[in-house]
């Protein structure tokens, strides 16, 4: 098959399907990988498949406004409090299923890739984003973080008209072509960063907080994360040494 062959395949149903099944391997692969097999996988899946519905439905409902949708700080704020190999799951699952009513493609790959790099970005760059004990996050970093990935986003997913036409000049076409919507993005991100980040920051930083130690032994912990994972073993430890703690003696015993 020779790279014209390549290129129509690629467009039609079936190659499609393809990079669809690439892309499920890929979504599952990631939500497998676990650095702790205690973890329970089905719940585990729950909270992968609720976020990414929302994020899903974010991304449709703001589809009339052209770029403009805050995918990318959801993704970013999955990577800051559930770690990288989650918010690649999330970003796997919110390319397959908003693209069913956006439309799927060979860009599909290159999104689920790319939402992959923001959600892994920023649970790299975690220390810079929140504050010393994790209960707030920083707004101007965030928001700087955000800004770029407006840009970086849109030129990743541009490489798919590069392995199409297998054109240079074609990309660079794509690029300059897209930089007002880039700047959309870009711009987008800030303002949802603005809104949402505060309270959304709240709500996952609450459930990590609460779970901590339960769910996510892989993450890096801060200080009250700390505190809560201590007092969990410090229980287990009471548990295990008195099994029979906290239960009444049928027969009314002293």
């Amino acid at each position: 098959m020779n790279w014209e062959s390549f290129q129509a395949w690629a467009m039609t149903p079936g190659g499609i399907a393809v990079w669809l099944t690439l892309l499920c391997g890929l979504f599952f692969g990631s939500l497998l990988v676990s650095v702790d097999r205690k973890i329970r996988l089905g719940r585990e899946a729950a909270l992968i498949a609720l976020l990414a519905a929302v994020a899903s439905a974010s991304r449709v409902l703001f589809a009339a406004l052209p770029n403009v949708q805050p995918v990318t700080l959801f993704i970013l704020m999955i990577g800051l409090h559930l770690g990288a190999r989650r918010a690649t799951a999330v970003a796997m699952l919110t390319a397959l299923l908003s693209n069913m009513a956006l439309g799927h493609g060979p860009w599909t790959f290159y999104q689920a890739i790319a939402w992959a790099a923001v959600g892994t970005s920023s649970a790299v760059l975690r220390p810079l984003l929140v504050n010393w004990d994790g209960t707030k996050v920083r707004i101007l970093p965030m928001a700087i973080l955000a800004f770029v990935w407006g840009f970086l986003f849109d030129w990743m997913v541009s490489l798919s008209a590069l392995a199409i036409y297998q054109s240079f000049e074609a990309f660079i076409t794509f690029i300059i072509a897209g930089l007002v919507f880039d700047a959309m993005h870009a711009v987008g991100n800030v303002l949802f960063t603005v809104w949402l980040a505060p309270s959304l920051h709240q709500l996952l930083w609450l459930h990590r907080r609460h779970e901590a130690g339960r769910w996510y032994p892989d993450l890096p912990m801060d200080t009250i994360e700390m505190e809560a994972r201590m007092a969990d073993s410090k229980a287990e430890a009471h548990r295990q040494e008195n099994p029979l703690a906290g239960i009444e003696r049928l027969d009314g015993g002293e």
